[in-house]
């Protein structure tokens, strides 16, 4: 069902060991950013926390992208060409929402970027005349360390629908925490909601909302990564 906004999302952890100092791998910067975000990456006083915003935003457009097209273009990362408007900080505190753009051939998405602490969350959408941004709600939350027993353990608060999207363990918990987010923008019972999906391969399929099992006009983007799941979503008004 088809949406205006077609909502992105992407969640960084800045905390993961493997984030630390990627700055200076010039080979990662040259494959992934343009010139001139790899120099405004240089140049910001945290230039790790600089380059991944971008690499967010990239990832959140590209979902845009999918949507909008009804399939996923190449993702070829520096032509996703992102631009922060504010002013950058090293330590965001309190938290800082930013805002800017992702440029991908015809399209000039607009992008919202919120700090907090370590963790990044990006989000984009297409815009639409006369509306600057639209009233999604997004959020995210910490989880544990993995569980060997995952499957079992989760595979009980999901539907046979709801299961076969399921990709991996954060995958699930993602959806188990946006499922109980839209019940109470809904005010619905979350029993009779479930979070399916589109066609497509693992990690990249669309999802889609069902109230008993009707499909919703929502528009629903999920992310996980570290210890974070995060979801933004926007719920039509009703005409």
């Amino acid at each position: 069902m088809p949406n205006r906004w077609y909502l992105g999302n992407d969640i960084v952890d800045l905390n993961d060991s493997r984030h630390t100092g990627k700055a200076g791998d010039d080979r990662f910067l040259q494959r992934v950013f343009s010139p001139r975000e790899r120099k405004e990456i240089q140049a910001a006083p945290n230039p790790d926390r600089a380059l991944w915003i971008r690499w967010a935003a990239k990832e959140a457009a590209f979902k845009t992208i999918s949507k909008a097209r009804g399939t996923p273009p190449t993702f070829v990362h520096p032509t996703f060409r992102v631009t922060v408007f504010a002013k950058e900080q090293d330590k965001p505190d309190p938290p800082v929402t930013r805002f800017g753009q992702v440029r991908f051939e015809d399209f000039t998405l607009p992008l919202r970027i919120e700090a907090v602490g370590t963790n990044l969350h990006a989000v984009t959408w297409m815009p639409d005349p006369g509306h600057d941004v639209p009233p999604f709600i997004w959020g995210y939350q910490e989880t544990e360390g993995p569980e060997a027993d995952w499957k079992e353990s989760l595979k009980p608060h999901f539907s046979a629908l709801e299961w076969e999207c399921v990709s991996h363990r954060l995958s699930a918990l993602a959806r188990l925490v946006a499922r109980s987010s839209l019940a109470s923008s809904l005010e619905v019972n979350e029993s009779e909601l479930e979070i399916g999906c589109g066609p497509g391969r693992p990690g990249r399929k669309i999802p889609l909302v069902f109230l008993r099992g009707k499909e919703l006009p929502v528009d629903l983007t999920l992310s996980h990564h570290g210890r974070l799941l995060a979801w933004a979503y926007l719920i039509p008004p009703v005409s």
